[in-house]
Parts: C-alpha cells; sequence; structure tokens
C-alpha cells in the first residue's frame, strides 16, 4: 500500500478506539508513573472515544475535514497525561498530511515524527522510560524506512519492531518502572493503538497481526510498593478564547505543582496539571479564557479506591427570549422552551428569521404583524421533568419580569411538580433579555463546568444579575407600521437604550450610519479603568436582519485587551418583532 486516504485514517481511528476500550484493564493494571492510580487506560479510552462519537457517523471528503473533527473530540475528551500527550501527537500529526489528497510513505514518515514533536512539547517536563520513548521510536524508524521503502504497511511492521523494543526498554530508563516490574503504562496503550493501525491498514480482521511483545506473567504484574504523592489533585480544563499562550500558561501554572501538560489547537487549549492547591489552580486558569470544562480530582482517593471526583449533575431550561446560540444549546443539552409565533397572514411567508418574513410580507402586502403568545406554566413543568430525567438539578434562567411574564410562569411550573421534583428546580429571573439573558445564562454554565454546586451557583447568579449591562439600538416607531422599505431611509430616527430594572430604557438619539461604533464608544468608555486594572470583558451580539453592523462591532469590541466575544446570533422573535432589521444589541460584563 503506497496511499492512504482519509478513509483508511478514519478506519484506523475508530478501530485503535475499539482496541483500547476492550483492552484498557491491562493498561490500568500497570499504571504506577506519575501516579499509581490506575485509570491509563481509562483516559486513554475517553480521549479516542470522543475522536470516534466525533468521527464515526460523518463522511469526510478530504483529510483536511477528517483532521478538524479529529482534533476537536481529542482536545475536548483528552483526559490525563496520556490522553494530553496522545492529543499532543495528533496536533502535529494531522496538520503535516491535512492538506494531502493521500498521503505517502515519505509523508507518513513525516507526520509521525511531527507528532512526536509536539507531543513532547506539550509536557512540561519529558522524561525517558515514558509514552514518548515508544512515540519516538516508531517516529523515527517509519521515517527512516519511508526514504528507502514506499510501501506503508511493511514500514508500519519494521517500525512497530522498533516501539515494542522501546517499550521493553522503559523500566530500564525510569526507576519506579523497575521496582514495580512493569512497562510503562501510556506506552503499552500507544504500543496497541499502533499495533490497531496496522491491523486495519492489512485488512486482515480474521487473522490480525500483533507483535509479539516478550511481555511475562511477571511483569505484567506489579509489585506493590509505596509511593508518596507529591501533589495530590488532578486539574484538567478546557479553555476556549483563552488570552495566554502556552509559554505564559507555564510560567503562572509551573509553580504550583508537576505534570503540567498544555494542548493548543486554533482559539481551544487543554490543561492538565498535578497540584496540592487546585482552587488556586481553577482561580488562575479562569482568568486565562473561558472554561468549557473543568475537573479536579482527588488522586489520594482514587489510588485507594474512593470516589475521586465530586461530579455536579446540573442542567438548564431557558425561554427562547435568550436567543443562545445553537451550538451551545446543544453541547450542553440545554431545554429551550420556544415561543409561539400567532401570525395567519404570514404563515406562508418566507426568511431566515422573523425580520425578514416581516419585510416579505410587506412586500407582499400583508399589514399585518406576528404576535407572540404567553408561554404556559405547563411547558416549563414539561422541560422541568425532561432535565431531571438526565440531571440531579435543574437551574432555569428566564427574561425579565419586567417584560414578560415568563419568570411567573416559571414559578408555577415549578408548582405543578412533586413536593421531590420542586426540591430540585432552582428559577432565577434574569432582568434582562436577547444578549444580556444570555451572559448570565453563560456565566452559570462556566460555573457548571468547574463542577460548582448548585446552591453556590445560585448565589452567585444572583449577585451578578445587576453587572450584566445590555446595550441596544432599535427603531424609535413600530418599523412594521411603515410603507415598505421606509426603515432603509436615513431619516429613521434610532435610540440607543440600555437596560435599567429590568426595562429597556432611553439614552440618546443615532444615526443609522454609526449603530456599532455607538454602541463601542459607551463600552470603551464604561470599561476603561477596569480593563487598566486587569480585567476582561464577555460579550455576545445580537441583531434583527444586521449581520454586517454586527460584525464591525465585534471587530471594534476585538480592540479592547481581553475581550471575548462568545457569539453573534439574531435576536429572539419578540426582539425582532418589537425592533427592526437593523436593531443592534450587546450584552456583556466586566470579569
Amino acid at each position: 500500500m503506497d496511499y492512504i486516504s482519509q478513509n483508511e485514517l478514519k478506519k484506523m481511528l475508530l478501530f485503535s478506539s475499539e482496541r483500547i476500550e476492550r483492552d484498557k484493564e491491562q493498561i490500568n493494571k500497570i499504571n504506577v508513573f506519575p501516579v499509581p492510580d490506575q485509570d491509563t487506560g481509562n483516559n486513554l479510552s475517553a480521549t479516542l472515544e470522543g475522536i470516534k462519537s466525533n468521527i464515526e457517523s460523518k463522511d469526510f471528503e478530504s483529510i483536511a475535514e477528517l483532521s478538524d473533527s479529529v482534533l476537536d473530540g481529542a482536545l475536548t475528551s483528552a483526559q490525563g497525561n496520556t490522553g494530553i500527550i496522545y492529543t499532543g501527537f495528533l496536533a502535529g500529526f494531522f496538520p503535516c498530511i491535512a492538506e494531502e489528497k493521500e498521503v505517502s510513505a515519505e509523508k507518513m514518515g513525516i507526520a509521525f515524527e511531527k507528532g512526536y514533536e509536539r507531543a513532547r512539547e506539550s509536557i512540561q517536563d519529558p522524561k525517558e522510560g515514558t509514552m514518548l520513548d515508544v512515540i519516538k521510536a516508531f517516529a523515527l524508524a517509519i521515517k527512516d524506512y519511508s526514504k528507502k521503502e514506499k510501501d506503508i504497511v511493511k514500514n508500519f511492521y519494521f517500525a512497530l519492531e522498533k516501539a515494542n523494543e522501546a517499550l521493553l526498554d522503559t523500566p530500564n530508563k525510569m526507576e519506579v518502572l523497575k521496582k514495580a516490574g512493569v512497562v510503562d503504562a501510556g506506552g503499552l496503550g500507544f504500543l496497541m493503538i499502533l499495533e490497531t493501525y496496522l491491523d486495519t491498514l492489512k485488512e486482515q480482521e480474521e487473522d490480525p497481526f500483533v507483535i509479539k511483545t516478550k511481555q511475562g506473567t511477571e511483569i505484567m504484574k506489579p509489585k506493590r510498593f509505596i509511593q508518596i504523592l507529591s501533589n495530590r489533585y488532578e486539574v484538567v480544563a478546557l479553555l476556549d478564547d483563552g488570552y495566554c499562550d502556552e509559554k505564559q500558561i507555564r510560567e503562572k501554572l509551573d509553580p504550583l505543582g508537576n505534570c503540567l501538560d498544555i494542548i493548543k489547537i486554533k482559539n481551544r487549549t487543554k490543561i492538565h496539571i498535578h497540584t496540592d492547591m487546585p482552587y488556586e489552580v481553577r482561580d488562575i486558569i479562569k482568568k486565562m479564557g473561558n472554561i468549557e470544562n473543568l475537573r479536579i480530582e482527588d488522586m489520594a482517593k482514587e489510588v485507594t479506591g474512593q470516589k475521586s471526583v465530586e461530579n455536579v449533575s446540573i442542567g438548564m431550561v431557558i425561554d427562547e427570549r435568550a436567543g443562545l446560540s445553537p451550538k451551545i444549546i446543544s453541547h450542553y443539552d440545554i431545554e429551550v422552551i420556544p415561543l409561539r409565533i400567532i401570525w395567519e397572514e404570514g404563515e406562508n411567508v418566507a426568511g431566515e428569521n422573523v425580520c425578514q418574513r416581516i419585510k416579505e410580507a410587506k412586500e407582499k402586502g400583508i399589514s399585518s404583524c406576528p404576535k407572540i403568545e404567553p408561554i404556559l406554566p405547563e411547558f416549563f413543568m414539561e422541560s422541568y421533568k425532561t432535565q431531571l430525567q438526565k440531571f440531579d438539578d435543574v437551574l432555569c434562567i428566564v427574561s425579565s419580569s419586567v417584560l414578560s411574564n415568563n419568570y411567573d410562569s416559571a414559578l408555577k411550573g415549578r408548582d405543578l411538580l412533586s413536593e421531590e421534583e420542586k426540591n430540585h428546580i432552582y428559577v432565577i429571573d434574569s432582568k434582562n433579555i436577547s444578549a444580556g439573558q444570555s451572559i448570565l445564562i453563560l456565566e452559570a454554565l462556566e460555573m457548571i463546568a468547574e463542577q460548582r454546586k448548585i446552591e453556590e451557583i445560585v448565589r452567585k447568579i444572583d449577585k451578578t444579575i445587576d453587572k450584566v449591562n445590555l446595550y441596544c439600538i432599535v427603531e424609535k416607531n413600530d418599523w412594521w407600521n411603515k410603507e415598505k422599505k421606509s426603515w432603509l431611509k436615513k431619516k429613521t430616527r434610532y435610540s440607543l437604550g440600555e437596560m435599567r430594572n429590568g426595562k429597556i430604557v432611553h439614552i440618546e438619539n443615532v444615526k443609522n450610519t454609526e449603530f456599532a461604533e455607538a454602541i463601542f464608544r459607551k463600552i470603551e468608555k464604561n470599561s476603561k479603568k477596569e480593563i487598566k486594572n486587569g480585567k476582561r470583558i464577555r460579550a455576545v451580539i445580537a441583531h434583527g436582519d444586521n449581520l454586517e453592523e454586527a460584525e464591525k462591532l465585534k471587530k471594534l469590541l476585538k480592540g479592547i485587551k481581553k475581550t471575548d466575544i462568545s457569539f453573534i446570533n439574531i435576536t429572539d422573535p419578540v426582539t425582532s418583532i418589537n425592533a427592526c432589521p437593523q436593531s443592534l444589541l450587546v450584552g456583556w460584563i466586566i470579569k
């Protein structure tokens, strides 16, 4: 086989996930370094399972497409030293071949070398006698053989022998392995992955090729001896839109522990560290970007077989007025209660959003405007029940009680539940709408990702409500009552407003040529002091049907140091009806 495509690469990854899941206990049993917590197989399996779930149901037209999905899945699911190292390997391997239509033997050799280099770079203090030895031996061998041999399968045979030799030599390089009488667990896991890669390429499922490792029974039964944990807790975090590069992260976290591993792919960063100060580490990481997920594990308890991770299970229910992005809704399994639009005349009017449909209706001579029905308590009750089937507790954050009855319905919906169910439902009036409500929800999701308890989250959200700002620019009159296209005329009057005590109040008039600039000036003025003191801004942008101005505002805000734009989205139906196509909103908070 002289070339392999994205199809072969996909199969290699899928089958390696199945192999590690099947044999993970073999890996767990010999896990003594860096901590004898017997979870190396579990961590590697979790990482591979994340890749599998991200690619198995997709068809890829190119290696580049496959690469994006693989790296996203690996980074999201990577656990432990082994998972981070393997993700580092993939982060070096795939970019090297992403633009190839097919991968040659020579290119494969170069990709493995780049994979080894990136894996090594991800580790704080690379040591001999670890998984890196196996990766290095295979990478150097396959690159060397590829200069003379074009057949990828043959090169895998030869390189796999070298990888096996490196694995068997790990006890000679690591004293703790020699004392325990085992090879490195991560190295064994990577060798199994390589074996599966070869099996896949050979397409001999009935008689798969397996290198004989010469591991006797004695090697596979670790000798028991006492190891002192210098750092008791493992912290694993995934950051989105981080503000620090890998060097800065190392400088901040290096003094707080060991086994510091960092992988950054595009705008997402995975961090792994062993420490005796897990909450100090957590607070430092929070200042580096938005936490997508964070886990703290007590390795001392894991070693003794006790429960080592305190799992916090909290689901969310929101109303559609938040205008949360579909990606976030899906990722966090959020129940969104939709707003029901009543508009008989416009039922068949086309358009991607409410503003477009109203404009199209005007073109067709339809004079009526959509109406929104109130959300009934029964809808909240059903959403609570749905989430309680999946989570221990439910947090419901709804739009301002001054502007809608949703908060009242949410409370009444809770009252329809049994007494036991009621005790697990927490309802919060956001005193905001649209992008402002989204900011509060994102703050709650971040704390859920940090595994904080529901009572603490509710207390902190209550204190955060008044810190969330919302600016909006809307037309001062009912735009849908005008003649068609009159909303585009320059003489139209627009109002810059802000959220105060749960309702929008007018601040000043604005020209329709400077929406983004007007909002930007307000945020810049009101955040200058805090930004100077090292704080940062989180913002969400929403618009009626005005993506150009929304992108312009995003670009302006990005000019403010340490500003994160979580997403841009269309405004919710209520805001769209009451605002106008040019409407622009931004929710923001200083953190």
